[in-house]
């Protein structure tokens, strides 16, 4: 019985001792205490400025820390690069792959959401460690390999460049106007998006910039293809636009574009309006609105058409049919637009 009570006595300190390394186990390391790490009182010491972009991040939980730390780098970025929307949707539609643009800005409007991506908003983002303080607080690092993240910026750029040269070298070749525009308008795209890969490079690493340097110049391949947007004359013709308003607004599309509205123009940009009454149990004027717009290019082909039908309703006649012309202007605006660049995206 001795041997026994022995035993159970050397297995409840086994059992207690057990616990006790499990209980340290789960403990972060330094967390909960008044000795924090030296990353976070002094990043530099831990992250060199000269080989790591760095930036300390807090939350409530890991993932909030990781996004504030995040969020606070991609604010180094939009203080300095600004990323235009359309050169990263044109992008987005000629590579047909969004994640083929290497920004750290690929959203703008960054919050705390981006730390729940972040791995695919930023480029070779990575994390270090984190702590907890005594009153609960995460907090933790994001940072940048300078030369890691410079070598992808820079082989991205290059791809690109030789990419603006195959475009130009397509553009000079090709005899049809609007087929030359369309070349000439890629090209300026990824000449757009090595300027902003550019200037993120010089952030992530100024003396690989400096020695990567650009061929193109953005400034002329826009010259270029301002030039030749001149020589795209363009007849409009619209039917059932008592008014004008449509005929306006194809004007100013065109115009828009950098395209001449010319009476004499070898292009036609043709439309044709239809709006009736149409009744229904409401209190309303209700009208039915059809638009129908068709590019149609120098060799007589429609290259790029539009259909649409819908109703608008307002407290008179008058109402009604401004919502109407309203609703088709904003057609030509957005949709009719997209259409094109898609058209233009098509020789690719």
């Amino acid at each position: 019985m001795r041997g026994g009570g022995r035993v159970a006595k050397e297995l409840a300190v086994l059992s207690g001792f057990s616990a006790l390394l499990i209980t340290c186990a789960i403990r972060p390391s330094a967390s909960g205490t008044d000795i924090s790490p030296l990353w976070l009182s002094d990043k530099d010491a831990v992250y060199p400025a000269e080989k790591y972009l760095a930036e300390l991040g807090e939350g409530d939980s890991l993932s909030a820390a990781r996004a504030n730390a995040a969020g606070a780098i991609a604010q180094i970025f939009r203080l300095k690069v600004e990323v235009d929307n359309v050169i990263r949707t044109r992008y987005t539609e000629i590579t047909g792959n969004k994640g083929e643009l290497l920004e750290l800005l690929s959203q703008t409007d960054f919050d705390q959401e981006i730390g729940q991506e972040a791995d695919e908003t930023f480029v070779n983002l990575k994390y270090g460690e984190s702590w907890i303080d005594q009153a609960g607080r995460v907090y933790t690092i994001a940072y940048l390999n300078r030369l890691e993240t410079g070598n992808l910026y820079r082989k991205r750029i290059e791809r690109n460049n030789y990419r603006i040269a195959e475009l130009l070298d397509r553009a000079e070749g090709q005899h049809e106007p609007l087929r030359r525009y369309a070349f000439l308008d890629s090209a300026l795209v990824y000449a757009g998006v090595n300027q902003i890969l550019f200037e993120q490079l010089e952030i992530i690493n100024m003396p690989m910039a400096q020695m990567l340097g650009t061929p193109y110049s953005r400034s002329e391949i826009q010259a270029i293809r301002a030039d030749q947007a001149i020589e795209l004359k363009i007849l409009v013709e619209v039917a059932g636009d008592t008014d004008g308003r449509i005929a306006n607004a194809l004007e100013n599309w065109i115009t828009e574009r950098g395209f001449v509205s010319s009476s004499s123009g070898d292009m036609f940009l043709a439309a044709a309006v239809e709006i009736e009454p149409l009744e229904l149990q409401n209190k309303y004027v209700n009208l039915n609105w059809t638009i129908n717009i068709a590019l149609i290019d120098m060799d007589g082909y429609s290259v790029v058409a539009l259909s649409k039908q819908n109703r608008s309703s307002g407290i008179s006649a008058t109402a009604a049919e401004s919502g109407a012309y309203r609703d088709m202007i904003e057609l030509i605006r957005v949709d009719f637009n997209k259409k094109f660049s898609a058209y233009l995206s098509s020789f690719l």
